[in-house]
């Protein structure tokens, strides 16, 4: 049995004052469109190397869609996803048919949500693939992960307004069928955002919903989240118990990440509720998890939507960036924590990033230009049609970026659990790292690992666990490159 423990620890808050991480780029080609914008996802849709850029509209905006030539982003206009006007919000690049490119999966509160295979040269094809594409459903987020070990990504779809959730099963990347029955399809909440991770360390993923009014009250109340364990065969088990579940506030983003470097995925949450905070749960290794207060300073009057954990610093673990705004609100900031290593965090106080005001939603983070540290994109979407925005990143370190590709394993590597092994000055530091298709609220990082390595100059041992079960192991890997890996393959020594 699954049981979730409460603990509260409260700390002085510190503050970090240094030179700014990050620096707006606002004559940017992506940083001059505004359209009411939801979700942001990067993925390298041409298999050039480096991310492109999709960004999720409401209101009848079509999406904008980027392309990254290495240099600059330019908008690609004609294709499908670019004309496809309406209310949407969260946005996937995703490789459905294991065909070795990134497709894309955008989800609607007001309609049947959209695939578009890739074709290549930048061609997206509309297609219709079953239960998938036909359900009228007011979808906020969508989750892909390899659910029942097949080889082939399936979908957890995360639904508003009392409307039940729902998992569609891949049928060999052909056809997507809605699975009946599911205590994970019968939520009935209000939900925001969704993922699909390993939770309690057996090997297949589990899902953990963020919820946002209860809609069988009158009037409505503040909603719990729900969390699903795999059972296998597409059967999960709800856990009820903790606080990870029975806290009740507006949630919009969910993450699951190593926030202390144990090896295991934590939960972080970000609520938009008057009296909600933003909510950090420890794993202890087994699927049961323990409230941290670890310095964010979030004000309970602050809504927090989106949000992107990421090593900033490329000191050796991971920090959080949080996108801030809704309804009614005054422009205001964004934020930015950086970590100990111990789950400690001390808010970033200076620099565009968080000084900038802003009604912002989703937020993503990718290797724009190659050089090592990680540029964050806000989506932005008060009155007046504010204009989204890139920020660059300063940070000077050592690094290591992997590109997986499966061959037992779903194509695209998700659910890929990778652990980089540093050793400097007689101190060893492990990092774990795990291929999701999701961040926060309604959008997706670059499918890629990134680690920052601190002053080590060399990776000791680099571990693969793929979803099929194989593990690849190499040592003495040089840091400072980007490594195309694919499953199975004896890499020569960097």
């Amino acid at each position: 049995m699954h049981l979730i423990f409460v603990l509260l620890l409260f700390a002085v808050v510190p503050t970090v004052c240094a030179d700014p991480l990050f620096i707006a780029v606002p004559d940017h080609a992506t940083a001059v469109d505004g359209g009411l914008s939801r979700g942001v996802a990067f993925g390298d849709a041409d298999g050039d190397g480096d991310a492109d850029l999709l960004v999720g509209n409401t209101i009848n905006y079509p999406e904008f869609l980027y392309r990254n030539d290495g240099e600059q982003f330019a908008q690609v206009m004609e294709t499908a996803p670019s004309l496809a006007g309406g209310f949407t919000e969260g946005v996937n690049w995703v490789d459905f048919d294991n065909d070795g490119d990134l497709d894309i999966f955008t989800v609607r509160t007001n309609g049947a949500n959209d695939l578009y295979r890739n074709d290549g040269d930048w061609s997206f094809a509309e297609i219709e693939m079953g239960d998938l594409t036909t359900d009228r459903s007011t979808s906020s987020m969508a989750c892909w992960a390899d659910i029942d070990g097949d080889g082939w990504l399936d979908v957890f779809v995360v639904n508003r307004r009392g409307e039940n959730d729902a998992i569609y099963r891949s049928l060999d990347g052909q056809s997507f069928e809605r699975v009946e029955g599911s205590v994970a399809g019968r939520g009935g909440g209000d939900g925001r955002s969704c993922l699909l991770a390993d939770l309690d360390n057996d090997g297949d993923p589990d899902i953990y919903v963020g919820n946002f009014v209860d809609t069988s009250t009158s009037p409505p109340t503040k909603q719990r989240n729900y969390l699903y364990f795999n059972q296998g065969d597409f059967d999960f088990s709800e856990q009820t118990q903790g606080h990870a579940v029975e806290s009740r506030a507006l949630t919009y983003g969910v993450s699951a990440i190593d926030a202390d470097n144990d090896g295991s995925p934590d939960l972080f949450v970000t609520n938009i509720g008057g009296g909600d905070r933003n909510h950090l749960y420890l794993n202890d290794g087994n699927g049961t998890f323990r409230l941290r207060e670890a310095g964010f300073t979030t004000p309970v009057d602050t809504p927090s939507k989106g949000h992107s954990w990421g090593d900033f610093d490329l000191d050796g673990d991971l920090d959080v960036a949080i996108a801030n705004g809704t309804e009614g609100s005054e422009h205001i900031q964004n934020e930015l924590y950086l970590n100990d290593g111990n789950a400690n965090f001390s808010a970033v106080t200076n620099g565009e990033f968080v000084t900038d005001s802003h009604i912002s939603a989703g937020i993503a983070w990718a290797d724009i230009d190659r050089d090592g540290d990680l540029d964050l994109y806000v989506a932005n979407w008060g009155g007046g049609d504010q204009d989204n925005v890139l920020y660059r990143n300063l940070s000077r370190g050592n690094w290591l970026e992997l590109s997986l590709a499966g061959s037992a394993s779903n194509r695209m590597g998700v659910g890929a659990r990778v652990t980089v092994t540093t050793r400097h000055a007689g101190q060893t530091n492990r990092q774990t790292r795990w291929l999701h298709t999701n961040t926060g609220y309604a959008s997706q990082n670059e499918p890629v690992l990134h680690f920052g390595l601190g002053p080590a100059t060399k990776v000791a041992e680099l571990r693969i666990d793929w979803p099929s079960g194989r593990r690849d192991i190499f040592v003495d890997v040089a840091t400072n490159q980007y490594m195309p890996i694919k499953e199975g393959t004896v890499l020569d020594k960097h």
